[in-house]
């Protein structure tokens, strides 16, 4: 059944559900089940309806995956590059600083994985962050609160974790969602780790002017 016909469809309910849940794609690129009522809906939305709304963002160049054993739907390129050969759209470059936490997430996510705790959510402590940035040499880039809060509202926006309590105090928790899998590739932990092992490894000779990462242009 074509996108048209599909459309016709709908309810008047469902084609407003159709477009809340496209804006949603295109906003958050996740919809993660667990996390919020909202969420759920949306979901169960795109199981019910996920050839049709492949096929819509397939005219811009996108698919819409599910990953039902996970509870994450979301909005990927298909990988079409322009002439350049660089993909256009759907791609979000990250300072430095923003690639060390996303991957430093990504890295305790898997472990509490691999190590049978089957949570769809699992919650963490700003220490254990911290000391997994210490396992790479990283700590001390992320003295201040203000680095790191400005991060996690940027992971928070794209629906790959949760802030509950405010970042310094005792008692904040970080749920990291397991669409925070599905950020990075082999390639791309493997050149964090490389870089990582460099900067353990090599001794600081002084301050870098963006060690801090908020005026850095470094872009993953």
């Amino acid at each position: 059944m074509g996108f048209e016909a599909a459309w016709e469809m709908f309810t008047t309910g469902e084609k407003e559900v159709f477009q809340r849940t496209c804006r949603r794609l295109l906003k958050t690129t996740f919809v993660v089940k667990e996390k919020d009522d909202d969420n759920k809906k949306l979901y169960a939305f795109i199981a019910r309806n996920e050839d049709t709304l492949s096929e819509y963002f397939g005219i811009m160049g996108f698919d819409v995956i599910l990953d039902r054993d996970n509870g994450v739907a979301m909005l990927a390129n298909l990988g079409e590059a322009s002439e350049s050969g660089r993909i256009r759209a759907n791609r979000l470059r990250l300072r430095k600083a923003e690639t060390v936490v996303l991957c430093c997430l990504w890295t305790i996510y898997v472990d509490r994985i691999r190590r049978g705790n089957l949570s769809k959510g699992i919650i963490i402590t700003m220490l254990d962050l911290k000391q997994e940035l210490e396992k790479f040499g990283f700590r001390d880039d992320f003295d201040g609160k203000t680095l790191m809060t400005d991060i996690l509202k940027l992971f928070t926006r794209f629906n790959l974790l949760e802030v509950s309590g405010k970042i310094g105090e005792p008692d904040c928790n970080i749920k990291i969602y397991p669409s925070i899998q599905f950020t990075l590739d082999s390639v791309e932990f493997k050149n964090f780790v490389e870089e990582a092992s460099k900067k353990v490894l090599s001794p600081r000779v002084g301050k870098d002017e963006d060690e801090d990462g908020e005026d850095s242009d470094y872009e993953e």
